[in-house]
């Protein structure tokens, strides 16, 4: 269980202190995707840096299965809007690094995980390459690759696929959803896209401007959803989480 309790970020600016975030309280159960949709500026990756351990000043408590979040005592797995590759490591490598970076030896249940999933994503083949020899997709699907290889308690995902075009974005998405559903990662992730917050948030919570509050937290009736894009219900979602961001936006 990760639990959110009066959360909020201030700092100083010219003397004044600002509000970037909350107060914010939520509780995630082990498992579920949380899918965090807010206009720019809200506090989404304010958020997602109290979670990752960037951002260690902030009033209120984050727990992890009943103890305070830490990224020395949990492994906290994190996929960036630009991939975070390190150009200068291989695919295999850059799949790898969180598990050495946390001290972990290769061992065959590790092992036999990482090749599950990079053939399942379709990366196997690309473990000697190097990121620049990557297209935009592969190198998303070796972000993803290396955050499930982690075995994360938490995973965190920052506008995953915004730089992606549509049609790799889509198949992203797919992917990503695939491996989930084998692991049941706790993960929590911000977007600025309605149709990608029906598609992978089992619960989608709509935030306001800055202080990003929580407007409204919504269960999704469409996640896990086969052939989702192409359902009238998919529509009707859509339209119906336009109104009530407009409306919590004050648009």
């Amino acid at each position: 269980m990760l639990d959110i309790n009066n959360l909020s970020v201030s700092y100083k600016s010219q003397g004044n202190l600002v509000t970037a975030l909350g107060p914010v309280s939520m509780k995630i159960a082990p498992g579920d995707i949380y899918a965090v949709i807010g206009p720019s500026g809200c506090g989404k990756s304010t958020l997602l840096n109290v979670l990752s351990g960037i951002i260690k000043d902030y009033q209120g408590e984050v727990k992890l299965n009943g103890e305070q979040l830490s990224p020395k005592k949990h492994n906290i797995g994190f996929i960036p809007q630009n991939f975070g590759l390190l150009p200068w490591k291989n695919v295999q490598k850059n799949c790898t690094l969180a598990l050495k970076i946390k001290g972990k030896a290769l061992d065959s249940s590790i092992n036999e995980r990482i090749d599950y999933i990079q053939n399942k994503l379709d990366i196997y083949s690309l473990r000697n390459r190097y990121p620049n020899e990557l297209s935009g997709g592969q190198k998303q699907r070796v972000s993803i690759a290396r955050a499930f290889i982690m075995n994360p308690d938490l995973l965190l995902m920052d506008e995953p696929f915004s730089a992606l075009d549509a049609l790799t974005r889509e198949e992203a998405q797919e992917l990503f959803i695939d491996i989930w559903n084998k692991y049941k990662t706790t993960t929590v992730f911000v977007t600025h896209s309605i149709e990608e917050a029906i598609y992978m948030g089992k619960r989608i919570v709509i935030m306001s401007h800055c202080p990003g509050t929580i407007v409204k937290t919504i269960d999704n009736p469409l996640f896990n959803t086969e052939h989702l894009r192409e359902s009238e219900e998919y529509l009707k979602l859509s339209s119906q989480l336009r109104t009530i961001i407009k409306k919590g936006w004050k648009i």
